[in-house]
Order: C-alpha cells, then sequence, then structure tokens
C-alpha cells in the first residue's frame, strides 16, 4: 500500500522533475535537439571503430572471421540505421560485448585487457537511465508530468559524461544509473578453441596490434584528446590518427600538419585513389613512391608505408622552402608566411611548380587545396591542449 494518495504522489514527481531539469531545456524531438548532434558524432564513431575491428578481424582464422564477422556487420548496420540515442546506446554496448568476447577468446590470459572505457561506461549508464525514466512514465498520468519526464529523457541524450548523468539523476531524486561491470561478455561469440593464441591464430598475431588508443605517453595523450574526438567524429579510425601522429613524431615533423594533411588527401580512407592515380592516406603518386623508397605502388595502400613516405616527403618540402623550425609553426599564423604555403603547394602541385611561379602556382586547385589544409591545421591547433 503507497504512503502517499496518488495526487501526493503527482505533486511531488512534478517537483522533482522541475528541480531535475531547469527551465528552456529542450524537448526531445525538437529539430534542434542537440541530442542529434551527438548521435551523428556517435554514429561516425562507431563506424570508425568497426573499421579498425574488421581490419584486425581479417587477420585471424577463417573461423573466427565467420563466428564474428556477421554480429560485427549487424553492429554498423544498426548503429547507422539508430534514430536516436537511445537506440543508439545498446548497439554501442553489443560492440564493446563483441571486442570483449574476441579479445577473451584470443588471450584468455589477459581477461582484464579489455576494461570499458568512459565512453562504454556512459553508454550503460544512459542506458540504464532510459530504462528508469520508462519506468516512471507507466505511472505518470497529467500531460505536465509527461513533458518532464520528455525533457528529462531529452537531457539523458545530452549528458558528456557518466559523472554528468550521475548529477542529473541526483538533482532529480531519483537512484543513479548501475555502474558498468568491468568485464562485459555475451555467450553468443563463445565457442571454438579457448586453449590460446597458437591454437587460433598461426600467424602469430601480437596482442600490440589490437586496435588501441594512442600509443604515445600520457601527457601527449591528454593534450591531443579533443583533436582526437574531432577527427573520430569526421569518421577517422583511432588506428590511423595513433599512425600519423607517432610518426610525425618519430621524423619529428608538426603531428597536427600531418593530420591536417591525411584529413584533406584522403578523409583518413587507406584505399583512397584519386583520378591521377595518387593512392593512400596522403595520396602519393607511384613515381614519387618510388623516389622515396616505396617500388610496389601497391604497398602505397599500406598506412604505414604511406605515412613514412608522405611524411618524408612533407619534411623534404619543408627543408626546401623554409628556414625555420617546426616549432615555430605552432605559434604564427600559417597564411602570413610565404614559405609555409609553399611547402603546402608543393605537396600539392610538386616543388617544381612552385620554383617556376615563385610561390603558390596560380592553379585554382591548389589554392584552394592551400587555403583548406591550413584552415584544418589552423583548427586543429585550436583543439590541441585545450
Amino acid at each position: 500500500m503507497s504512503l502517499y494518495p496518488n495526487s501526493m504522489k503527482a505533486v511531488l514527481l512534478g517537483a522533482v522533475l522541475a528541480a531535475a531539469v531547469p527551465a528552456g531545456a529542450v524537448v526531445s524531438g525538437n529539430p534542434a535537439d542537440p541530442a542529434q548532434s551527438i548521435l551523428q558524432r556517435e554514429q561516425q564513431r562507431l563506424a570508425g571503430n568497426v573499421l579498425d575491428w574488421g581490419d584486425y578481424l581479417k587477420k585471424l582464422s577463417a573461423d573466427l572471421q565467420s563466428q564474428y564477422g556477421p554480429e560485427l556487420a549487424r553492429i554498423k548496420t544498426d548503429g547507422g540505421a539508430a534514430g536516436s540515442v537511445e537506440a543508439f546506446r545498446p548497439v554501442q554496448l553489443r560492440l564493446e560485448a563483441w571486442k570483449q568476447a574476441l579479445l577473451s577468446q584470443l588471450f584468455p590470459a589477459l581477461s582484464g585487457f579489455a576494461v570499458p572505457g568512459e565512453s562504454a561506461r556512459l553508454a550503460q549508464a544512459q542506458v540504464e537511465a532510459f530504462h528508469a525514466v520508462g519506468k516512471l512514465q507507466q505511472s505518470v498520468l497529467s500531460g505536465d508530468q509527461r513533458k518532464f519526464l520528455e525533457t528529462l529523457r531529452s537531457r539523458i541524450s545530452q549528458v558528456s559524461d557518466a559523472q554528468s548523468l550521475d548529477r542529473l539523476f541526483d538533482n532529480a531524486g531519483l537512484a543513479r544509473p548501475a555502474p558498468l561491470p568491468q568485464v562485459v561478455f555475451s555467450g553468443a561469440y563463445a565457442g571454438g578453441s579457448r586453449s590460446g593464441l597458437a591454437a587460433v591464430q598461426p600467424g602469430g598475431l601480437r596482442i600490440s596490434e589490437v586496435p588501441s588508443p594512442l600509443s604515445i605517453d600520457a601527457a601527449d595523450r591528454v593534450r591531443y584528446a579533443r583533436v582526437i574526438d574531432y577527427l573520430r567524429g569526421q569518421g577517422a579510425s583511432q588506428k590511423i590518427i595513433d599512425m600519423a601522429i607517432s610518426e610525425a613524431v618519430r621524423q619529428k615533423v608538426a603531428p597536427l600538419l600531418v593530420l591536417a594533411l591525411v584529413q584533406n588527401e584522403s578523409g583518413f580512407k587507406t584505399g583512397a585513389t584519386s583520378p591521377v592515380g595518387a593512392r593512400g592516406l596522403m595520396q602519393i603518386m607511384p613515381a614519387t613512391g618510388r623516389g622515396l623508397g616505396v617500388r610496389d605502388a601497391d604497398q602505397l595502400y599500406d598506412p604505414s608505408t604511406n605515412l613514412r613516405a608522405g611524411v618524408t616527403f612533407l619534411k623534404s618540402m619543408w627543408n626546401k622552402f623554409t628556414d625555420f623550425s617546426w616549432s615555430t609553426l605552432s605559434s604564427m599564423n600559417p597564411f602570413a608566411s610565404s614559405d609555409v604555403k609553399k611547402v603546402i603547394a608543393s605537396y600539392n602541385a610538386g616543388p617544381g611548380a612552385v620554383q617556376k611561379y615563385g610561390g603558390v602556382p596560380p592553379y585554382r586547385e591548389t589554392r584552394a587545396y592551400v587555403q583548406k589544409v591550413l584552415s584544418s591545421y589552423l583548427h586543429l591547433r585550436g583543439l590541441f591542449g585545450s
């Protein structure tokens, strides 16, 4: 038997929700709902994750590909078809379970290897939160109460971390969503050999090849966080971002400029081919590749080979057309430097054309290219370290 009559419960619930949702909150379904932008960004990020893990799966045995491939394809389809954050988050958790199940089968000795990250924990918390609001909606009768709960549902879609969601529920006087366990394992993927890597992967795949976050030191990882988040939102895969930064650091070239070049050259697509035959991430022509030590043109589709050659070429253009260090670039306006513009133009049109005209050649494509690359660089620089 309830301690409160229905009228009193309605008043209390209304007061709770009024405290949880400030005036002017966006109601779900509004065309200007920020949740739609969040959904689009998360869908692009999931697509990049699926691409990374699809590439990884191709390195495994045929049995594992047939065991895990169909569900990965379904996750990609369902994630792209989700029409709301509420519909998308369960798909994200399916990918988390898929990854952990695969790694558990490949590396049984490292059962805690794939600990869910903050994004997965937020997804789980939001799923639990949507469920809690759904249960409340079953008992609400008045129109005002329904509006309050719909607004709360919209706010749940918009939170950026689990801590913000906890505060939202605290303010609403509701129990916090249950935290995500460290291991999310779905029995649907179980089966096959469980005796370790050698039994399922004759190629001797190493755990270092598993798609992973940046392999740079913790301080740099924090500084690159917003850059990575932005690029992942554009559909770039974590693995390729990692490789581009690492290669730039290795050759002592500005990583943000390399990322801007890759973004404009190929959109971070390893198999990109231009109408004139430029290949791979940094769109290198086969003849240019041969001059950089890549004799087999098909190797330009290999991301590590392409990045190594592309960064080497960029570095040579920098040495050719500038007389200042890469570190100077981080504090200057690149549009105000004719030398920097020569470097970018030479990547597009070749050093011969830049030397012929004494600057950016009067080609419409090259002039637009310089503008786009430097604009991208400045945007990434604005995100870096912020």
